[in-house]
Parts: structure tokens; sequence; C-alpha cells
């Protein structure tokens, strides 16, 4: 099973969080052609626009990330990601979709300016701040769903914090993440390379642009 990716990309580390959480093994690779505008090859074949992830399957060609997601729990339903209960399911998507269309925005918006100085001076530092009070406002949100339980899921990592942890840790990277010790701050150490396994990880990578935005 192939995985195209891009190490740098929230969406892709949500996938490959949960395939290693239920322990499904597979390849991950850069398409050669990414950031080239190019149309043709196997990678644009698989998603006509051309953004990571995208899951190849044997003939099941897949992308978008919940998409995707949602194929991974049918197609290896154990450890499940999703709890039973439609409120708790429903909850957990939630969480996700929060995660993945505004939180990723506020952290692309950031990288723009970090690494491609879409502003400068004045406008940036107002824009970073703009980014950080954002930031907080999520972590706020987050941490209010989180509570006291361990995970979005409660007892068990699930589908929400395989959305959240990519969103947090870009975060920290950043040096906008929550305080040390308040809850959602687990997941910011939480490596997208490995299981929980009920530890927290370092997974904090250093990197050198913007990620392979896809969703």
């Amino acid at each position: 099973m192939l995985l195209y990716e891009h190490p740098l990309s929230s969406y892709a580390q949500k996938v490959k969080i949960a395939l290693r959480e239920k322990g499904v093994a597979f390849r991950a690779e850069v398409p050669e052609t990414f950031g080239t505008g190019r149309s043709d090859g196997a990678f644009a074949k698989a998603n006509p626009r051309t953004e990571v992830p995208v899951l190849i399957d044997g003939g099941v060609s897949l992308f978008e990330s919940t998409v995707i997601l949602e194929y991974i729990e049918e197609r290896w339903p154990d450890p499940p990601l999703l709890p039973r209960d439609p409120a708790a399911r429903a909850f957990a998507r939630m969480t996700e979709e929060v995660c993945d269309t505004q939180y990723e925005a506020v952290n692309w918006g950031f990288g723009e300016i970090l690494w491609f100085r879409r502003a400068t001076g004045a406008l940036a530092d107002h824009l970073r701040a703009e980014a950080a009070a954002q930031t907080k406002t999520l972590q706020d949100w987050l941490t209010g769903r989180l509570g006291e339980a361990d995970w979005f899921g409660g007892e068990r990592f699930g589908w929400a914090d395989a959305a959240a942890a990519p969103m947090v840790n870009r975060s920290v990277h950043y040096g906008l993440g929550p305080a040390e010790g308040s809850p959602p701050r687990p997941l910011a150490r939480a490596d997208p390379r490995a299981p929980r396994g009920g530890r927290d990880v370092p997974g904090i990578r250093r990197s050198r642009g913007p990620d392979g935005r896809g969703r």
C-alpha cells in the first residue's frame, strides 16, 4: 500500500497516525512531481488536484484525508478510532472538522509569513499577533472538549486525537504551543511516526518550508 505524502503535511500526518494506530503496513512516498505543476504521471492520475495525502490500496485510489480516514476505519475496524456511540462519533468528527479547516488555516497563514515572507515589518507583526490570538482560541476550545480525559475519545487515542495532534504539534514548532502542563500539550508531543502505545513520544520536527497542503 502506497501513501503519497509530504512530511510537513498535517493532513498526511493524520493519515499516517491512523494507519500506524491500526498496525497497517504502508510505504510513504513524496511524489516526484509534487509542487512542479505537472499534471502527468502516477500522482496526478491518482489525484487531479495534485495534493497530498493520496492513499493507493491495490486498485483503490483515494484523496482527501477525511475520506481516507473513513476508508481506513472501515477497511481495518480494529482497533477502532471512532467510538460506538453516535453522539461521541459526531463529537470526534466535529473536532476533526475544526482542526482541518480553522486550525490548519491559521497554521498555514503563519507559515506563509515565516517561510515566504508574504508580509514584513509592522504588517507581519500584526498578522503574527492575530495568528497567536486565533491559535490560543482554538487551543482553548480543544482544551474544553478534552476536559479531564486523557484523550478526546476518553481512555483511548482516537479519531479526534489523530486530527488534532498534527495541528497542535505545528503550533509548538511555531512557538505558539499550549502552556506546559495544559491538557492539549500531550498531543503536541505525540510522534506521528509511531503508535501511541500509552506513551507520549517527542515528535517535534524542524522544517524548512510550508507543508504540502491538501486535506
